[in-house]
């Protein structure tokens, strides 16, 4: 039968028989706002409860260093769980990125934050920070992208280039080590080696005394929270720069190789803070101000535990979980493996430099055997006693490794024993971590509209 209609009267009743139309999307922001409202009324949960933890009638001194140090842990382990739980990687250099998180934010809160009420001059230093280190950064990158260009000539070039530049580099080194300043003309190297140090003390000083003018301006409730807040993404920022430069050379290696790697770059890390006289040297870094409460520190907990979460269940995680399955199937489907690597150790470091922030704030000192060997190996084991990808397990595994060495002390010589006799039963009975991939809230998916309509 022929449909007589008028084409425009036929086209706005087709329409109208799916119903009205569609409402336009919200702003992201929105969006935004709405799947994050309960974020703000947990942390706020969070201050009757420190009130009642500095109560000494209820919790000693103690109980609450412990309270505490369980939230610094939750916070590096669920970081690393991104790492080699959720992404497949085998990390052992987690410490140092809490290293350069501590120091990073506990120097300039000692030289310039004026007992956390300057925040300008703090921003200031670590722009000073970020323009300098961006000037070697480039330096750097010239000379790398050079070196590849040198394959349009010949495909070996890039090689005896590369090997070429190290012999002139440790040449040049060598050479000016056993001369006093002047340094001849001749030592390429080691005068372009002073210039980020002399850039970042020239913008220093023109940056730290405009943001301490700034900081005059600033209401006096808000200058503590401000300059808080700059140090622990000052600490996780330079974190995550660390994460990126150890991610990007290293992060085409598997397995042990990659282990081993990790391992020697928080070791680098710790030999370079030993001999840096700024950082206090093997001495470590004393009289830092002293700011973390257990509002700061749990607020934090859960923004890191809401932000892996995400992050876990989104389509970059659903990539993450593809590399660690296998790293083959997933560059064959089209995946950049080496990037989604990168993108996973940038993500955790950043949250193991605000956590270094964080302890560095509660501790008042630091030292550089803090962030040794075994201290990363305590969060691989927590990593690996919580199960592979699960976040859930992730925070109640740094709580109970945390909470159990305590209460073992009273045990003396056999406290380590036992410790290790748990974990050992741990490993036995759940070989596949506390929960294994799964989580104690599992995520529920969102029903597409119309779906159960469509089925019927």
């Amino acid at each position: 039968m022929t449909d007589t209609r008028d084409p425009a009267t036929a086209n706005t009743a087709d329409a109208s028989d799916f119903g009205p139309p569609p409402a336009p999307p919200d702003r992201a922001w929105v969006v935004t706002l709405r799947s994050n409202w309960m974020l703000p009324l947990a942390i706020a949960a969070l201050i009757p409860l420190q009130m009642l933890l500095t109560d000494r009638d209820y919790v000693d001194r103690y109980t609450l260093r412990i309270i505490m140090l369980i939230g610094i842990n939750v916070i590096l382990a669920v970081s690393l769980q991104l790492i080699n739980g959720i992404s497949g990687q085998f990390s052992l250099g987690h410490a140092g990125f809490m290293a350069v998180g501590a120091y990073l934010a506990g120097f300039p809160a000692r030289q310039y934050s004026a007992e956390f009420s300057d925040p300008g001059a703090v921003l200031g230093y670590y722009l000073a920070l970020l323009v300098a280190t961006a000037a070697g950064a480039a330096v750097f990158w010239g000379v790398s992208f050079a070196v590849r260009k040198t394959a349009r000539l010949h495909p070996a070039l890039p090689l005896a280039t590369l090997g070429a530049f190290v012999v002139w580099l440790l040449a040049d080194l060598a050479i000016a080590a056993r001369h006093t300043a002047p340094l001849p003309p001749y030592l390429l190297w080691s005068h372009a080696a002073e210039l980020p140090p002399l850039l970042f003390d020239r913008l220093r000083d023109f940056l730290i005394p405009a943001g301490t003018s700034v900081s005059s301006v600033l209401p006096g409730f808000l200058r503590f929270p401000l300059c808080f807040l700059i140090l622990l993404a000052g600490g996780g920022l330079c974190a995550a720069v660390a994460g990126l430069v150890v991610g990007l050379p290293t992060l085409r290696l598997r397995g042990d190789y990659l282990a081993i790697a990790t391992l020697g770059f928080a070791e680098i890390i710790r030999i370079v803070i030993i001999n840096s006289k700024p950082a206090g040297g093997a001495l470590g870094l004393l009289d830092v101000p002293t700011a973390t409460t257990f509002t700061w520190l749990y607020g934090t907990v859960i923004v890191t535990t809401v932000v892996i979460w995400r992050v876990a269940h989104s389509s970059t995680g659903r990539a993450f979980k593809a590399v660690r399955e296998d790293e083959v199937a997933a560059a064959a489907t089209g995946i950049d493996t080496t990037q989604y690597k990168v993108l996973a150790f940038v993500i955790g470091a950043f949250f193991a430099g605000v956590a270094g922030a964080l302890a560095i704030h509660f501790e008042g000192s630091v030292y550089p055997n803090s962030f040794g060997f075994m201290r990363s190996v305590e969060l691989v084991v927590i990593v690996v006693v919580a199960g592979r990808g699960s976040i859930t397990g992730t925070v109640l595994a740094a709580a109970v490794l945390t909470w159990l060495p305590e209460q073992l002390r009273g045990f003396q010589e056999w406290r380590l024993v036992i410790y290790a006799a748990v974990l050992i039963a741990l490993m036995l009975l759940r070989p596949d971590g506390i929960l294994g991939t799964r989580e104690l809230w599992p995520r529920r998916r969102r029903r597409v509209a119309g779906a159960t309509a469509a089925a019927a």
